[in-house]
């Protein structure tokens, strides 16, 4: 390692076009990873560290003891970090090691044996078939462009169980409404076909006949779903449309395009999907990422076997 070199943050637009060009890191996972390098320089410079001794496993260590309050925090030291957020952060740096390594900065990676912080996976809140169905109609009936195109997302996203980017992502050669497919570009650029039901099929196939036509605004554009000015619609504006279709149906129940994802793998599972299969379905990396699903279902399940049992209660 080259002890000498400081550690600053001109090589940060370098780092976020290695984490998506060479680690298929989503936008906002380079997002968070950029934010906590940019804390961990400032540490660094605070300490008056060259970057072998910032990137030192000891040192490291003791940056995420400060950050999540095991140690005493020092002047001008960024917030306190959650247990979960520090083990990104872990990841974070880490993977500026490694980048600066594959530049030559340093000789080496450091050989990180820092253990990330232990943290409890919380269960995503059970949302009902009855509930997702209020919110996914919302638009149904309404004939604007704008409200057919509104209707066709939120049938796809409760179909597929797709990210909030990967629809937004999507591009009218990625569908195929009659068949009932869609090519969807997730975490890392890996494509996956996933199915859709026949609601959603509709859905699509009603937008891209009526609905599409109307926002089109330059013959041959690419993306699926079109905004006013027949851009490619942004994944927040993806976040308003499904918040507006939650005021129309008047739940209280708050329903982001995660925790429609969410609805959609529960739901799957309780209808006997495999977990295997399920993981393929959401483009999962690991199979613990879905398995959270099945401690869902195992606690519904507890739930109304207490309510509906006759000898569950005392």
């Amino acid at each position: 390692m080259t002890r000498g070199a400081s550690v600053d943050a001109d090589g940060l637009e370098q780092f976020a076009a290695h984490l998506a060009n060479v680690r298929g890191r989503s936008p906002a996972t380079i997002r968070a990873y950029l934010k906590d390098v940019r804390a961990f320089l400032s540490y660094a410079h605070r300490e008056g560290l060259g970057v072998a001794e910032a990137l030192a496993s000891t040192r490291t260590a003791l940056y995420i003891m400060e950050r999540t309050g095991q140690q005493p925090r020092q002047a001008g030291q960024a917030g306190r970090l959650s247990t979960r957020s520090a083990a990104r952060a872990l990841s974070a740096i880490e993977a500026y090691a490694g980048f600066l390594a594959f530049t030559g900065v340093l000789r080496d990676s450091p050989p990180h044996r820092v253990r990330p912080p232990k943290y409890s996976r919380k269960l995503p809140p059970y949302i009902s078939a009855d509930e997702a169905r209020a919110v996914v109609t919302a638009f149904d009936k309404m004939t604007r462009p704008i409200d057919v195109r509104n209707a066709a997302i939120l049938h796809l996203l409760y179909s597929t169980g797709m990210r909030v980017s990967e629809c937004a992502g999507l591009d009218v050669a990625s569908v195929k409404a009659e068949e009932r497919y869609a090519r969807v570009r997730g975490k890392g650029n890996k494509d996956r076909e996933v199915p859709f039901g026949v609601h959603a099929g509709r859905a699509l196939a009603r937008y891209l006949r009526s609905g599409r036509p109307a926002l089109l605004r330059q013959a041959g554009a690419a993306a699926l779903f079109l905004n006013h000015r027949g851009g490619r619609l942004s994944a927040r504006a993806i976040r308003d449309i499904l918040n507006r279709a939650q005021l129309l149906a008047g739940t209280l129940k708050h329903l982001s395009p995660h925790k429609l994802r969410h609805a959609c793998a529960t739901h799957m599972l309780e209808g006997g999907a495999d977990v295997r299969l399920l993981q393929e379905f959401l483009g999962h990396e690991s199979l613990g990422a879905t398995q959270v699903y099945t401690q869902i279902t195992r606690m519904r399940l507890r739930d109304v076997y207490d309510k509906t049992h006759p000898r569950a209660k005392k």
